[in-house]
């Protein structure tokens, strides 16, 4: 368990990511394309605001370093998959 407060928002970003997966893995079974819609935009905000906290904690935690490593790893999955929808998935044009 992270000790200081920025590695306890961290750990609570990684729950908003974990929590976001989950609902885009349930939207992708009823819409697709209104699923990819909403990850791109959800998106765009947390993972900026995942990189940001993910650093903060990084720099500040000085034993317990799991959670802020997988906020960051997370974080930039989500940005990369973001970028991947919103400028190199065709939609069959």
């Amino acid at each position: 368990m992270p000790q200081s407060i920025q590695g306890k928002l961290s750990g609570s970003m990684l729950v908003i990511f974990l929590l976001q997966i989950v609902w885009f893995v349930f939207m992708m079974s009823v819409n697709g394309l209104g699923a990819i819609v909403q990850f791109i935009t959800v998106s765009s905000i947390t993972s900026v605001l995942g990189l940001i906290i993910g650093v903060i904690s990084l720099k500040k935690e000085r034993e317990n370093r799991m959670v802020p490593i997988l906020t960051l790893i997370i974080s930039v999955l989500f940005l990369s998959a973001m970028l991947f929808f919103l400028f190199g998935y065709s939609f069959g044009g």
